[in-house]
């Protein structure tokens, strides 16, 4: 009989020892802490617990736990684009998981497997979509719109769930060689356009600047023209001739030759002048005010670089061809 009970009681103390558990979770990760009953019943959440953390000996509990920390995810895709050429490229999203959300992620999301089981494929549908909607040159040259319109896709798609995208890169595209060359010249045209661009705008800034300048010195010659009396011009010439009588090297013969007989030689002061008319005046003010709205542009940046090869592997043999650079002509008043 003493053996009996001895043995129920190791029995008991060893079903004992068996369900007691001391469930941890780690740094970074959030913990789904479930109790699991001995013989009936089913399992039953019971809290929450953010790393690093434990529940200490309890009975029968234990924990799922969760990463909830940022992560990029790379996927490779080989896709057909618009124009029915192969691209070959690579996707990383980063992703993260909102604080406090592990008991939704483990009950609807797969738990751990979260990203697996109901983000993957969700994921690589929209890129296909996005992708496929532009050529193979256009995905080259507009990167950072196709990456935005699968960054907007995603954020839209995962809104209302535990799921924060937070960036999209592509990378490592590959083309064949025909798109290499096309992506190549097209680049290279690109950058030969600016510039021209470049070039054309600094020479109209300084074209302006000389038209303002030439009608600041025909607006002061006007005004000296209309306001010179004779007698004031008269008065400098004998200014000049007394300074040159104190000269002695000099033989000045004075003439009687004015109207009045004064013996000073007479200098022309009439002539004919430019009155300029209302319609003149209106003219020199809009080119004034065209060419001034020209001059306070901004200066053009620095020049642009040489086109080059922008593609980072080109194919052997491929050169980009630019187009020739036209010279550009002020602009007319």
């Amino acid at each position: 009989m003493r053996t009996a009970t001895l043995g129920l009681v190791l029995a008991a103390a060893a079903a004992g020892a068996a369900g007691c558990t001391n469930p941890e979770v780690p740094q970074g990760h959030e913990g789904y802490v479930y109790n699991v009953p001995l013989m009936f019943g089913s399992m039953e959440y019971r809290e929450t617990l953010r790393g690093p953390a434990s529940t200490g000996i309890s009975w029968r509990l234990y924990v799922e736990s969760v990463d909830m920390r940022a992560r990029s995810y790379k996927e490779d895709f080989q896709l057909l684009t618009r124009d029915n050429l192969s691209v070959t490229f690579e996707v990383n999203t980063r992703i993260e998981l909102r604080d406090g959300s592990v008991k939704e992620v483990v009950e609807e999301w797969g738990g751990s497997k979260w990203y697996e089981w109901n983000v993957k494929e969700q994921l690589r549908t929209i890129v296909r979509e996005q992708v496929t909607r532009f050529s193979a040159t256009d995905i080259q040259l507009e990167t950072p719109k196709v990456r935005q319109l699968i960054s907007d896709k995603l954020v839209a798609k995962f809104k209302a769930t535990p799921i924060s995208v937070e960036s999209v890169d592509i990378g490592q595209i590959q083309f064949p060689k025909e798109v290499a060359d096309a992506i190549s010249r097209k680049i290279a045209k690109k950058q030969e356009l600016e510039r021209q661009e470049f070039v054309l705008a600094k020479t109209t800034k300084e074209a302006a600047i000389r038209v303002l300048e030439a009608l600041k010195v025909a607006e002061q010659q006007r005004i000296i023209s209309s306001t010179l009396d004779p007698l004031y011009v008269q008065q400098k010439a004998v200014q000049v001739y007394r300074t040159l009588a104190h000269s002695s090297n000099k033989v000045i013969m004075m003439l009687p030759n004015s109207p009045n007989s004064t013996g000073m030689p007479q200098v022309l002061s009439e002539g004919k002048r430019k009155i300029l008319t209302p319609a003149d005046q209106k003219l020199l003010e809009d080119m004034e005010h065209r060419y001034m709205k020209v001059a306070r542009q901004p200066a053009p940046s620095t020049e642009p670089a040489a086109p080059s090869d922008p593609v980072a592997t080109p194919p052997a043999g491929s050169e980009p061809a630019a187009p020739a650079t036209p010279t550009p002509t002020p602009p007319k008043p």
